[in-house]
């Protein structure tokens, strides 16, 4: 890439901006409130790499939290970069996973071609796990015990790891429910919109081939 095809890249970003794109050495933490550019920075600095210093498009992974930042960082890197862009990773972090998982899950007994939950499935599988587990879903609503799990997973808590940490009858009912759930859940091949993160983290713990 020539000086002048480089100049053109960074042209319209402002002295910050620019020195966040050209940073190539280490970890990089950049602080900005709504509308300063983040975006711009971000796509800007991927195609830097590529185009610049010579970096592979096949190594570099872009995660944001919508679906909706997500089509428009792509959006905006196939404006950059044309045909290179299709060599990138980039999505949200559940679609990160998900196709961490689908490749290289089988480590932690997870099948290629599992399930993926929606809100409406869980709450089925949730309604299952109550009935089986004697809880009275009028007493304790569905949802409400959801989240409960939800929160758990969140903490990379399973139902043992969960029911360590109980320390009312609220918590032992959700235990009861949490571990007729993942029975359930295993059994249908199905993950939920947490275990996609934390059977990631827990492949990469188990699994330092694939980590690597």
């Amino acid at each position: 890439m020539t000086q002048q095809a480089a100049d053109a890249l960074l042209e319209g970003l402002n002295p910050a901006q620019r020195e966040a794109v050209e940073h190539i050495d280490g970890p990089l933490l950049i602080i900005a409130g709504p509308g300063s550019g983040k975006t711009r920075v971000i796509t800007h600095r991927i195609a830097y790499l590529v185009k610049q210093v010579g970096m592979r498009p096949g190594r570099i992974a872009s995660v944001t939290f919508t679906n909706r930042a997500a089509k428009e960082m792509r959006s905006r890197l196939e404006r950059l970069m044309g045909e290179q862009a299709k060599y990138l990773t980039a999505g949200t972090f559940h679609a990160l996973c998900a196709m961490i998982l689908r490749r290289d899950g089988e480590a932690i007994g997870l099948p290629g071609d599992f399930v993926i939950m929606d809100d409406d499935d869980q709450i089925a599988l949730i309604k299952q796990a109550m009935e089986l587990a004697e809880v009275d879903p009028k007493r304790f609503p569905p949802r409400t015990v959801r989240g409960a799990i939800s929160s758990a997973k969140s903490q990379l808590l399973g139902p043992e790891g969960f029911a360590a940490g109980s320390s009312n009858y609220y918590d032992e009912i959700v235990q009861r429910v949490f571990t007729r759930y993942e029975g359930l859940m295993a059994r249908s091949h199905g993950v939920d919109f947490d275990d996609l993160l934390a059977k990631t983290v827990e492949l990469f713990w188990r699994a330092p081939g694939v980590r690597s």
